[in-house]
């Protein structure tokens, strides 16, 4: 085994089939696929040079380091058949479930394999798109074996990523961040959707609304950072204005009352980072919503 590992793949979904691909194009040998689907594997294993084996323990048997790349409830039983390998002593085995540590993977680590994950903090919509826009992405790495580390770290910049190191224990409170950003940023965006549409707005025009704001509101964050890319209401310090917002809400769907105020309590901290008195705006947020609706 040199310096640069021989790779392997045990599941060719999107995230296996474009990491694969992106490593192959880079240079990175691909030793061997293997997916329950062949057709998918025979698919994959034809665009990046790679023998289609029939077993993740011949994955194990051809490659020097294991990426595990199947969904998150599969990780276990895969390192349960893994553990049957006699080839493990000294190779790596990773996988790139986003919430799971490494330590799914302890069994290996018995028999002689180093073990590890790697995620990228990137939303996998689509394997061409993904292909296309990867590079620049940040890729949380964890791995205690320094040599699966520089493994690792490499494989990142090859893809032209960053790399974020994550230590034993920190997976699961990592993903829950990126979960808070990424997906309920989709979660926010169908109540925004939802509310104009109430009003008689075509989904067309609902969607370049809300499309163009969140463009804007990115910008902002990547060119003037936080606190100062926060705009609207709180960060005017507009009382009168969230005041109404709230009753509108607590007549259109209390849920949402209530999710704008748990919203509105947490970007507080922002406000105040500003410069700007909190007192007011925590009071209105805190009390009943009946009270704040009687005060508006």
């Amino acid at each position: 085994m040199d310096d640069r590992p021989r790779l392997g793949f045990i599941g060719t979904g999107k995230v296996g089939s474009t990491l694969a691909r992106l490593w192959y194009a880079s240079g990175v040998q691909i030793a061997a696929v293997y997916n329950r689907s062949t057709a998918s594997a025979a698919q994959l294993g034809a665009a990046v040079d790679a023998k289609v084996v029939d077993s993740g323990e011949a994955v194990a048997a051809a490659a020097d380091l294991i990426f595990v790349t199947v969904p998150d409830d599969a990780v276990r039983v895969v390192a349960e058949r893994l553990a049957r390998s006699e080839h493990l002593g000294r190779k790596g085995v990773v996988h790139t479930s986003g919430s799971l540590d490494a330590s799914v993977l302890e069994q290996l680590a018995e028999r002689g394999a180093m073990v590890g994950s790697l995620h990228p903090a990137f939303a996998f919509a689509g394997e061409a798109a993904s292909r296309a826009n990867l590079a620049g992405a940040v890729m949380a790495v964890e791995a205690e074996d320094v040599r699966l580390r520089g493994w690792l770290v490499d494989l990142v910049h090859d893809l032209g990523c960053v790399e974020m190191n994550i230590g034993p224990g920190q997976k699961a409170l990592y993903h829950a961040a990126l979960v808070f950003t990424s997906n309920y940023t989709v979660t926010l965006y169908s109540i925004g959707q939802r509310i104009l549409s109430s009003l008689g707005t075509d989904r067309t025009t609902a969607d370049r609304a809300l499309g163009r704001l969140l463009d804007g509101t990115i910008r902002n964050i990547e060119e003037r950072g936080l606190p100062d890319a926060l705009t609207g209401p709180l960060a005017r310090g507009d009382v009168g204005t969230v005041m109404t917002h709230l009753r509108v809400l607590e007549r259109f769907d209390p849920a949402l009352n209530d999710l704008y105020r748990q919203l509105a309590l947490h970007t507080l901290p922002l406000v105040e980072s500003r410069g700007q008195s909190i007192e007011t705006l925590q009071n209105v947020l805190t009390q009943g919503g009946h009270d704040a609706n009687h005060g508006a």
